[in-house]
């Protein structure tokens, strides 16, 4: 064997073993039941997706994908399984907004998301839309601040609970438009919504595709929706922003994360695959109908918005004097 042939075998044996390396980091134990943990009940939004990205994330890893539902304790119960997970890529964890609410109601958490979790990417947004009850005089967001302001004590405002994203997103659209505003919490979205219907309070901010079923049967006013721009998701309906409070932006969202100590080439196959999964025209469409618009962003981009989104409620929770418990 001439010794430039051996050279050169030795060069290609060093670059298949660079290129195979990471390529085994990526690997996730095929004895493992992959498995994507809901911190919620059966049945809610984020179970519905979480079952659709089950499904299709396991079609394009050949492999079966269960959702695991563990709520309880506003998600934490189920953010702590995760935690506490092998950190091999086969426990992925899908949590709404309220990931980033939690640490700002609660003082004492056995675990901390930006240091215990990983993020994959954050997988969906869409708009929150602002509902008022039929009997309030008001048809735009301009007279409703207006309306609360000569009114005060008038007018409250119902949320699935403390703590919740909604709720912070009500608070955030008290403060933002300085208005007399009462918070009402009930025990689930449904609860507050049929408290809208009874005028028993007399706004709710819910996401955009419930509210937009009651607005449209004639159940309830939907003035605005919440997010920057307009949507085409419900065109024609203004923002908050553009109606009278400059600069609101809330939404609703949901992240996909994994263990702290996953391999990075572990997360971004992860990545890869889920975003190939929400870039598609299929996955698209179904989003559009449950009023949720495809993220897909790094996985460093949707850690940093995740540490961010946490400073900005901790921030509104100590100018509302929600006290962490």
């Amino acid at each position: 064997m001439s010794t430039f042939f051996s050279k050169s075998m030795g060069v290609v044996a060093a670059a298949v073993a660079l290129w195979a390396a990471p390529a085994h980091a990526q690997d996730i134990p095929a004895s493992k039941q992959m498995r994507i943990i809901v911190p919620y009940s059966a049945g809610g939004t984020s179970d519905i997706l979480g079952r659709k990205l089950a499904q299709q994330l396991g079609e394009r890893l050949g492999r079966q994908v269960i959702v695991d539902n563990k709520a309880g304790a506003g998600g934490a119960i189920g953010t702590e399984a995760t935690v506490r997970a092998d950190a091999d890529g086969s426990t992925l964890l899908l949590h709404s907004g309220a990931i980033a609410t939690e640490p700002a109601i609660k003082a004492r958490l056995p675990y901390d998301v930006t240091r215990d979790l990983a993020a994959v990417t954050t997988v969906v947004r869409g708009p929150f839309a602002l509902l008022v009850s039929n009997d309030l005089p008001v048809k735009n967001v301009g007279e409703l601040v207006a309306y609360a302001k000569a009114n005060p004590g008038k007018v409250n405002f119902g949320t699935p609970g403390m703590g919740t994203s909604v709720h912070f997103a009500s608070e955030y659209f008290k403060a933002a438009a300085k208005a007399p505003l009462t918070h009402v919490p009930y025990k689930g979205a449904s609860a507050a919504l049929t408290a809208l219907m009874g005028n028993e309070v007399q706004m709710v901010i819910d996401p955009l595709s419930t509210a937009r079923k009651y607005a449209e049967a004639g159940k309830m006013k939907a003035l605005a929706l919440t997010t920057a721009r307009r949507s085409d998701l419900w065109p024609g309906m203004p923002t908050v922003a553009e109606a009278g409070v400059p600069g609101f932006d809330a939404a609703v969202w949901y992240g996909l994360y994994v263990p702290a100590k996953t391999p990075a080439a572990t997360v971004e196959r992860l990545n890869k695959e889920v975003v190939a999964i929400l870039e598609s025209p299929e996955m698209r469409k179904w989003l559009s109908s449950e009023g949720l618009e495809p993220v897909g962003d790094t996985p460093a981009q949707s850690q940093q918005f995740l540490v961010q989104d946490i400073a900005h409620w901790k921030a509104l929770a100590k100018s509302a004097g929600i006290q962490p418990e």
